[in-house]
């Protein structure tokens, strides 16, 4: 009888392990994954090590990532982590599209590319012409190291960098411990807005039609798929009426994407419609990747050329050597998420935006793309968000604030995941660029611009 008690115990101890398995293996799949990522774009792209991954970006994100295991190959260059012992993952970097998170189980990186030449930048010339430090103005020292210093322990701001542009020269900078004006740094969801500059390129050379239907393989199968009306310009506005959940928790849709999908396109394309187009604004990073799978197709449909594209029409033009566009396992820049580039050369995309997307006399962008692309969608009745661009405009409805309260009402920003920003003042001929492994509420990038405007008007 004992016998057969302690077989039914050890059969029920089986049976729920193995439910808790299927149940919420998902979730720390996703969990490992996600970590592998980020630790091996940090260590291969950023030069941070592990532990200030995996104690910053990883913790800063849940505190469960803290019980991630890790061991780097440097041979492979490839990263593997598990969660709890369990659900081990793998990313593997490769020279020019950074790292990629591999499917579950597999073991060789699927993409592969021919990298350009190293872009070579003049030592002699300053910023933005090339990368000689220029004399900065100590004016600007005590409110830099108050955006640096740590004022809430339970919060704490980890910035890394912080450049500031003021009439096209940089004016002042500073910088972490490990990190240099040419360390490349992730943007999280600035990438949208880069997303948004390629797309511009794309359309200046008749690729792509914004008003008209966005051409989307798998809303084409059906004759009758509602979804084959959305057009580009809906996807650029978040206004394509897709179900995405945008939340960063365990087992939703952004967290599923980009820890667990080989294609994050066809992924997001797939989700039905909560509503007919134009008539909802939602915030989705599977929509910034379904407009990347579009760029990519309109310039030749491979990543090989997707890469050339975007190095040789947006960055090398601006003299931007740093930035790296990483990709999922299909081989599609992760236009949502993944754009590393050094604080300078992030600087140098704001400059480029408050120049209307012209750079050494050459108009790269469309004429008025810039305009377009910081138009308040109008199904954002708060008037916060363009075309994947963040908007400083006063709300239609009165209870509601602008972003910046304290900052003029034409500014615009590149916002990212844990308080990354690239923020644009075309009335004050500002741009600040600003990275860290923050909480959202603390990076204090409002109060520093408003500090910089001050002092800036105090000299005159």
């Amino acid at each position: 009888m004992l016998k057969k008690i302690l077989l039914a115990v050890t059969a029920l101890l089986v049976a729920g392990i193995a439910y808790v398995y299927l149940a919420y293996g998902s979730i720390a799949r996703a969990g490992s994954g996600y970590a592998a990522k980020i630790i091996c774009s940090g260590y291969f792209l950023s030069g941070f090590s592990p532990e200030i991954m995996k104690f910053e970006a990883l913790a800063g994100a849940s505190s469960t990532l803290a019980n991630v295991s890790h061991e780097i190959d440097i041979e492979t260059s490839t990263v593997t982590t598990k969660l709890y012992g369990l659900f081990k993952r793998r990313a593997g970097y490769t020279p020019g599209i950074g790292c990629t998170l591999l499917p579950s189980g597999e073991k060789e990186l699927p993409n592969k590319i021919t990298p350009l030449p190293d872009l070579t930048i003049s030592d002699d010339l300053p910023w933005p012409q090339g990368s000689a430090t220029p004399d900065v103005m100590t004016r600007f020292d005590t409110l830099l190291d108050e955006a640096f210093a740590e004022t809430d322990p339970s919060a704490p701001r980890n910035t890394k960098a912080i450049v500031l542009i003021h009439k096209g020269k940089l004016i002042a900078e500073k910088y972490a411990e490990g990190v240099k004006p040419d360390t490349p740094l992730i943007g999280w969801s600035m990438a949208k807005s880069v997303t948004a500059l390629t797309a511009g390129v794309a359309v200046k050379d008749g690729k792509i039609v914004p008003a008209e239907p966005a051409p989307v393989p798998l809303w084409q199968e059906k004759p009758d798929d509602p979804r084959a009306a959305i057009t580009f310009d809906q996807l650029l506005r978040m206004s394509s009426g897709l179900e995405f959940n945008e939340t960063y928790s365990s087992a939703t849709d952004v967290t599923q994407m980009l820890s667990n999908e080989t294609d994050m396109p066809v992924y997001a394309a797939g989700k039905p419609l909560l509503g007919p187009p134009d008539t909802i604004w939602s915030y989705s990073s599977g929509t910034t990747n379904i407009v990347s799978g579009i760029i990519k197709r309109s310039v030749g449909g491979s990543l090989q050329d997707h890469y050339e594209f975007t190095q040789q029409r947006l960055f090398r033009p601006l003299n931007i050597s740093t930035a790296t566009f990483e990709a999922d396992a299909s081989g599609t820049f992760i236009g949502s998420s993944y754009l590393y580039a050094s604080a300078r050369d992030w600087a140098r995309l704001g400059q480029f935006c408050l120049q209307d997307g012209a750079w050494n006399g050459e108009q790269i962008l469309p004429e008025g793309w810039m305009s377009y692309l910081v138009t308040p969608s109008e199904t954002t009745p708060a008037n916060q968000y363009g075309a994947h661009f963040w908007l400083n405009r006063a709300s239609d409805t009165p209870s509601e604030d602008r972003i910046y309260p304290n900052l003029p009402e034409d500014a615009y920003h590149m916002g990212g995941f844990q308080g990354q920003r690239v923020l644009v003042i075309p009335s004050e001929d500002l741009v600040i660029a600003r990275f860290g492994f923050t909480p959202e509420r603390n990076h204090g990038v409002g109060d520093l611009a408003e500090a910089v405007i001050a002092e800036l008007k105090s000299e005159i």
